[in-house]
């Protein structure tokens, strides 16, 4: 970490603590001479400056292990006429790579290495890159009695002369300017017998175009190391698979143990073929690395793989031009015991090449290429291929190889639990095998039923593959934990794709167009991951997903990270209440307006844990119906990242979240205001309209309300015969003595009259109302015995009001009601309409002196039969 304490005498540069001491980084700011060093420094970096020439001793500190000097313009390696380094003694790696300090005897004199006995690491790389002949001084590098790692260029007449052999520690050698020689000769390496680690690849040679170069690697050439484990012959276009077998025949005699022979060919040369004699040394050794990506193979030999050793640990074969369907050869990678990782990635990417420089390397064959072209040759005549059947599974017997009689068996295949299939694509890899890569390979169309030929696989990429269904189901990867489909463009997906896969883990989808896929509109798709139980990572980002059922991620109760973003999403509708482990809710890039109360009422279930969610880049509405969606994300913004970033569109600006909220509330609140106080209004107004025409037309409505329950109906009477009673009587309770002994005695028993009287002629277990409003309607009369007692009974208003209705709606305001005044009665307690009818009408009072009473009843009579 940097710190205060003060580590050179220029101000810019930086000092560093770390554990082992002080660094001090004065890279990259233009320097042109060398600031003093305190002894408190073990490393310097100087590099990518402008410096013409080493540091003076004095200026470094006397503990310094670490010098970097790279990407300067130092030109010698003498100051001032003395030797260098007298004063750094413990330095112990030393860097001038990309400087001019060119392989030449006037510039490495003799002692310029005498003061660095301890020194372990020396790169010397990417100074002699001139087009003329080097050497180099091998007396000087004698005296280097401590160097383990040296980086040097192998430029044109560059060789390690005897003095070499007297650095017994010298272990780890890269070359750099190969492309300026031709070829590499079989005594290049006699002097350095202790080698473990050859990197001599072209990838980064510069001034040198990475089509010309290097031509050819003689055999014999790694024959005299046998203490070699990592070797890298990579990107040397023109040596082609001559170069790799001259290679091969020799790591017999080696200990290698990873082997790198990528990118031999021209990128756009013709397709090549491995043979089984290109491979067939490697079986003698205890390989465990093997890399031959970009060299055009698309033919192989009948059981060429069977000559990789049983020790190989991880195959790496990209950029070539294989076709998985035709060359997999199943019978062959039975006895690759110990490998674990494949990767068969970018196959047939030469037809995408988008190189400016790759027609360069069509070049004509020198006569070396083509002496090496006659010695390569098949093992057997007869070169035939396998072809990966597709038909239903069987047993498959196979050979392993010429001189072996052993037979193996693959037993047949029926089912895969739990579902049936009547057959499987096999797909034969090596029983131990834990990773498999095989992106942008082209494997074809879709995932049909596949079976593999072992449990072990624990990560599976099939990515950019253009696989446009995915089928299944998978078999026997009960171990697989990653599993990689994205970029396919895939429009279909089953219920069943990922069903025999318990174990997985981290499953990426997205790149692919699954909101075309029917399922994805349908209840099945909550069975997709029926199974992940153990499910943490899960990316369906990009997949054009519209709508997602509610119970979707019901059984992946580990989940960690859901990625749904670049969707078209427009509300969150998924149940993770149960998810106790989640942690990431990426929903960005979606068509999101806002949050339903539903959406918001599901994420919030889940902010009892640490959950935070993303929602950038949404087209969130300003308006009144987001007003509560905003009010609840900032009640809970901790829970959503970059909270500060979530903007929407309010009458022409951005707005942040705490902006929009403070103004849709004034503004939402005053339209609210208005909306309500005017519901309020209508509502009181209908409601005093109806209670208005209720109260005016009570009567009435009770009236219809009685006739239409009544058991007769309502039929209009057309003559008088057709009622039932001459006269309904209503009275008080308390003079029913005058009805039941007078009106009863004179009317019915004398004058023959049908009078209704309640206490007598009410039907027993009909409602009072009911027998009112009946009665009335079947008389023809109505007499009110009015009294004092009669208006201050509701019953006999009820009475009277009824029959007031009557005489209006149903006789047409015919005049049916005969007021009867009995005793005297205080005008001023009479009700309105009662004294409307008795200034208006003819009303009969009860006479108190008896010898008129003869003239009052008749005259009631007449009243009645009129």
């Amino acid at each position: 970490m940097s710190c205060a304490v003060k580590c050179s005498s220029y101000a810019n540069c930086t000092c560093i603590k770390t554990t082992l001491g002080f660094l001090s980084d004065c890279s990259g700011l233009g320097l042109t001479s060398v600031p003093w060093f305190t002894d408190i420094v073990i490393s310097v970096n100087l590099s990518k400056n402008f410096l013409t020439q080493l540091p003076q001793d004095d200026r470094l500190p006397s503990k310094l292990k670490h010098l970097d000097l790279s990407f300067n313009k130092i030109q010698n390696f003498n100051s001032d006429g003395l030797f260098p380094f007298t004063t750094t003694k413990q330095l112990m790696t030393l860097n001038l790579s990309y400087n001019n300090i060119s392989l030449d005897r006037d510039i490495y004199v003799d002692g310029v290495f005498r003061n660095l006995e301890k020194l372990q690491h020396l790169d010397v790389s990417y100074n002699s890159f001139d087009n003329r002949s080097y050497y180099c001084p091998d007396e000087v590098f004698k005296e280097l009695k401590s160097i383990q790692s040296l980086h040097i260029d192998a430029v044109v007449n560059v060789s390690f002369g005897k003095e070499f052999s007297t650095l017994p520690k010298l272990t780890n050698l890269t070359l750099t300017g190969l492309s300026a020689r031709k070829t590499v000769h079989n005594d290049f390496f006699r002097h350095l017998p202790n080698l473990k680690f050859i990197d001599m690849s072209s990838q980064w040679d510069r001034n040198v175009s990475m089509y010309s170069g290097l031509e050819s690697i003689e055999r014999g050439t790694f024959r005299r190391l046998p203490y070699l484990e990592v070797l890298d012959i990579s990107y040397h276009r023109r040596i082609g698979l001559c170069g790799f077998t001259n290679v091969t025949h020799d790591l017999p005699f080696t200990s290698i143990k990873v082997f790198k022979a990528q990118y031999l060919g021209c990128e756009r040369g013709g397709s090549t073929w491995l043979f089984n004699n290109d491979i067939k040394p490697l079986f003698s050794t205890k390989l465990q690395e093997l890399y031959v990506d970009g060299n055009n193979l698309d033919k192989t030999e009948l059981h060429a793989t069977t000559f990789i050793p049983k020790s190989l640990r991880y195959l790496s074969a990209t950029d070539n031009r294989w076709i998985p369907a035709k060359y997999a050869y199943f019978n062959t990678l039975h006895h690759l015991t110990n490998i674990k990782k494949i990767d068969l990635s970018f196959q047939n990417r030469h037809q995408m090449s988008q190189s400016l420089h790759s027609w360069q390397c069509a070049q004509p064959f020198s006569v070396a290429e083509i002496a090496c072209l006659c010695k390569r040759f098949p093992y057997t005549e007869n070169i035939n291929h396998l072809t990966f059947e597709q038909n239903s599974l069987k047993s498959y017997q196979l050979t392993t190889s010429k001189n072996e009689n052993k037979t193996h068996y693959f037993p047949a295949i029926h089912s895969c639990v739990p579902y049936f299939y009547p057959s499987f694509q096999l797909v034969i890899v090596p029983p131990n095998t834990e990773e498999i890569i095989i992106e942008s390979a082209r494997v074809g169309y879709s995932i049909l039923p596949v079976y593999i030929s072992t449990s072990t696989v624990k990560k599976l990429n099939l990515r950019n593959n253009q696989l446009y269904s995915f089928t299944g189901p998978l078999c026997n990867f009960t171990n697989l934990q990653y599993l990689d489909l994205s970029g396919n463009r895939a429009t279909d997906i089953s219920s069943y794709i990922f069903g025999a896969l318990p174990s997985l883990r981290h499953l990426a989808l997205d790149n692919n167009i699954f909101g075309n896929s029917k399922i994805f509109s349908t209840n099945n798709s909550i069975a997709i991951f029926e199974n992940q139980t153990n499910l943490m990572f899960l990316n369906m980002s990009s997949n054009r997903l519209s709508i997602l059922f509610k119970n979707f991620f019901w059984r992946s109760r580990r989940l960690k990270h859901i990625y749904l973003d670049h969707n078209l999403l427009v509300d969150w509708n998924v149940t993770i209440e149960h998810m106790s482990d989640l942690e990431i809710i990426d929903i960005s890039w979606n068509q999101i307006l806002y949050l339903s109360s539903n959406g918001m009422q599901l994420l919030e279930k889940s902010f009892t844990t640490n959950v935070s969610i993303n929602m950038l880049n949404n087209p969130l509405q300003c308006s009144c119906d987001s007003l509560n969606f905003f009010k609840w994300i900032q009640k809970h913004r901790k829970h959503f990242l970059h909270f500060k970033n979530y903007t929407c569109n309010y009458k022409g600006g951005d707005l942040t979240i705490s902006k929009t909220n403070i103004l849709l509330k004034k503004d939402c609140a005053s339209f609210i205001e208005v909306i309500v106080l005017s519901v309020i209004f209508i509502i009181t107004f209908i409601a005093v309209v109806c209670t208005s025409l209720i109260y005016r037309f009570r009567w009435k409505l009770r009236y219809w309300y009685y006739v239409m329950k009544g058991a007769y109906g309502y039929h209009r009477l057309e003559t008088e015969d057709h009622y039932q009673f001459d006269a309904f009587v209503s009275y008080a309770d308390s003079d029913r003595h005058f009805t039941k002994d007078e009106m009863v005695d004179y009317l019915e028993k004398q004058r023959d009259f049908r009078l209704c009287i309640h206490h007598r002629d009410f039907i027993a277990g009909c409602g009072i109302a009911e027998n009112i409003t009946n009665a009335i309607h079947n008389s023809r009369k109505i007499v009110c015995v009015l009294s004092e007692d009669f208006m201050k009974s509701e019953w006999c208003m009820y009475e009277f009001n009824i029959a007031l209705t009557e005489s209006t709606v149903s006789r047409q305001g015919q005049n049916m009601i005969i007021m009867l005044r009995l005793g005297r009665i205080d005008m001023k307690n009479i009700p309105t309409e009662i004294l409307y009818i008795l200034k208006e009408d003819t009303y009969i009072e009860y006479p108190e002196n008896e010898n008129d009473r003869g003239i009052f009843w008749e005259d009631m009579a007449e009243s009645l039969a009129s």
